[in-house]
């Protein structure tokens, strides 16, 4: 006859066995989230990650920025209803700067800003991005990219150059908007009229009382 003891002695082992197994799957199925989350974080980073919103252009070349890679200043050049920015100028300087103003140069298009603030680069992943220059919260225009990001110069927001997700900082939910362009010949192509009737997204009718800066 078993004793209460050994009845005892043999729960208290199955329970700790059930136990046991309980918490070996709930390791094991953190690990495996865990490990999935990696494979799509190093997916976004390195991956041709290809934008619906922005254009596809890849290049043969996935830069590293392991100093910080600043702005480079072009004109843009617009003709027949197409402003036209030279590639050669994208793969030389891997960031640049340039502006758009349409017109009679009194649009405000953010802010007190006359003129269209827009820049384009090479992701990590050889993607060419062209977007808006523009950090809507904080009103900044120039930015940088470092590491795997692109970093806004005026508040230090940071955003992976991959696909313009938010890693950290204030402005993380507004980063600059991609512009949907074409590649023929020798430029990125953007017809006048998106540039034109551009509106900012940050200033909703509940934030602005229907008027958008």
């Amino acid at each position: 006859m078993i004793s209460r003891e050994e009845k005892k002695a043999k729960f208290t082992s199955e329970y700790l066995e059930t136990q046991q197994k309980k918490r070996r799957k709930i390791f094991w199925g953190a690990f495996v989230i865990a490990l999935l989350g990696v494979g799509i974080f190093v997916w976004a980073n390195s991956g041709k990650y290809e934008s619906k919103a922005g254009g596809n252009y890849f290049l043969e070349e996935s830069p590293k920025y392991t100093q910080k890679t600043e702005m480079k200043e072009i004109k843009l050049t617009v003709e027949n209803g197409l402003a036209k920015i030279p590639l050669q100028a994208i793969k030389e300087n891997k960031i640049i700067y340039t502006e758009y103003k349409g017109g009679d140069g009194k649009k405000k298009y953010y802010g007190e800003l006359t003129v269209m603030p827009m820049m384009a680069y090479v992701s990590t992943a050889g993607r060419v991005v062209l977007s808006t220059a523009i950090c809507e919260p904080c009103y900044g225009t120039k930015f940088y990219l470092e590491g795997e990001d692109l970093v806004c110069v005026a508040c230090g927001t940071r955003w992976r150059s991959t696909d313009l997700f938010g890693i950290g900082g204030g402005c993380v939910k507004y980063p600059p908007e991609e512009l949907k362009y074409e590649v023929r010949g020798d430029n990125l192509v953007v017809p006048e009229a998106k540039l034109a009737n551009w509106q900012p997204r940050y200033f909703t009718d509940e934030m602005s009382g229907g008027k958008a800066k």
